[in-house]
């Protein structure tokens, strides 16, 4: 961080930015919980755009404040951080389940009408019940209402000083700047090694990235629409193989546990293996798009088209 910038004025910013990020996050999650109070009361289906509002809320405000966080540890959060992650978890998981009735589903393909596919189908129907009502359970807890509260208790411990874009942008350049330097380590280390884990920390790192130029998009300018662009393109590849992953080792391991449906689902294990290590091709041309865009000199630079 410049040397011209005092050690409090930092804090200040970074305090203020961070009121900023839960204001947000408390109008998000506050939306899509009454949306889904509102459908249950009214018996209506159609939940699954709001289960996603939230667990995004709840995953962007984890992934932006720890990026403040990272800027200025005595904030004190890492318990709040904790909460808001182990929260969102069993949203996570519903996501999951939904992406593998999906998968499950198209690559059945003529299969679909088969003793196998169809008793398939159900094993996949029953883990979809069982994660939603996973997720009804959480959503009536003492633990979310908890962590809600807990955010909300932070948001109103911070300053409400305003803060110009042209004050908050070496903040916030140092910020990405940091998660830019993790995002290069784990492409490394992804490219040396690019096991299942590898790419999916890979895949975390980029999104980390992309909530917080997006949120921050007014202060960074025009030059960051570009480099989120990109990264938003290596993501969804990053995320196509996760996918795949979760479905392939669902397979296999339902599989070991029937022994009606072990060879089937063995069959179509390997299957989805093979589609997630087809991913493994592309990543590489996706990440090159990003790191040849020189963030160091465009989005991070002081210069930016703000100054203009």
């Amino acid at each position: 961080m410049s040397n011209h910038r005092g050690a409090d004025e930092t804090r200040l910013i970074v305090r203020v930015l961070a009121r900023s990020i839960t204001n947000v996050a408390r109008e998000e999650i506050e939306a899509a919980h009454a949306e889904l109070r509102r459908n249950s009361t009214e018996g209506g289906a159609g939940d699954s755009a709001s289960v996603r509002q939230l667990r995004i809320a709840l995953r962007r405000a984890e992934y932006e404040l720890s990026a403040m966080s990272d800027l200025d540890s005595s904030l004190e959060i890492d318990v709040l951080l904790r909460n808001l992650h182990e929260t969102g978890r069993p949203l996570g998981e519903l996501r999951d389940v939904e992406v593998l009735e999906q998968r499950i589903a198209k690559a059945l393909g003529h299969r679909v009408a088969s003793f196998e596919g169809r008793a398939l189908e159900m094993k996949v129907a029953e883990e979809r019940r069982e994660a939603g009502r996973l997720t009804d359970v959480l959503l009536g807890s003492q633990k979310f209402q908890q962590v809600v509260r807990d955010l909300d208790d932070f948001r109103l411990s911070l300053p409400t000083n305003a803060v110009s874009p042209a004050m908050a942008r070496p903040v916030v350049q140092e910020a990405v700047r940091l998660l830019w330097r993790s995002l290069r380590q784990a492409a490394k280390k992804a490219r040396n090694d690019d096991s299942d884990e590898n790419l999916h920390a890979l895949r975390q790192t980029v999104k980390r990235t992309v909530y917080l130029t997006r949120a921050f998009s007014y202060v960074l300018g025009p030059s960051s629409e570009e480099f989120t662009l990109r990264l938003v393109a290596l993501q969804k590849i990053l995320g196509r193989q996760h996918d795949h992953v979760i479905v392939a080792s669902w397979l296999k391991r339902a599989a070991e546990s029937d022994e009606y449906l072990h060879e089937f689902m063995y069959l179509m294990a390997k299957e989805e293996r093979g589609r997630a290590d087809g991913y493994k091709n592309h990543w590489v041309r996706y990440w090159k798009s990003v790191r040849d865009l020189r963030p160091n000199d465009s989005v991070l630079t002081t210069y930016s088209f703000f100054d203009t």
